[in-house]
């Protein structure tokens, strides 16, 4: 049941990101800085990497590792692309596709060292 519960909020972080980032937002706190956007951008890529990580769970292995972090990218790529040609009121930005990428880099960094071993195990429960 846990798994699925996971599974499920992966998938719902997926869809409000999507919908977050092809439609117009306005009121998003600012950090005062000419970069608010990226580092939007970044927070956004790295939790929605994190939340995959944390639903496939102890399971994972290297090839499922890999297939995420390209998943990942591919979606935010994807993403950029959509709002460059589709929408109206957004524009794809190179700029937004590297922070995704430092994003996504982040999350793998926490959770992964060299030897693809998690090296926080965010499954399993804490006793004390």
């Amino acid at each position: 049941m846990l798994n699925k519960i996971k599974f499920l909020l992966a998938i719902g972080y997926t869809i409000v990101l999507t919908i977050l980032s092809l439609i117009s937002v306005s009121g998003i706190p600012e950090f005062g800085t000419d970069y608010d956007d990226k580092i939007y951008h970044l927070f956004a890529y790295f939790i929605l990497t994190s939340v995959w990580y944390f639903a496939i769970g102890e399971t994972i292995n290297k090839r499922q590792i890999l297939y995420l972090t390209l998943s990942c990218i591919g979606f935010g790529i994807i993403i950029e692309a959509i709002q460059g040609k589709l929408t109206v009121n957004r524009a794809g930005d190179f700029f937004d596709i590297v922070a995704n990428l430092v994003g996504v880099f982040f999350s793998h960094n926490l959770y992964f060292n060299e030897t693809t071993e998690p090296k926080l195990n965010m499954c399993k429960p804490l006793h004390f």
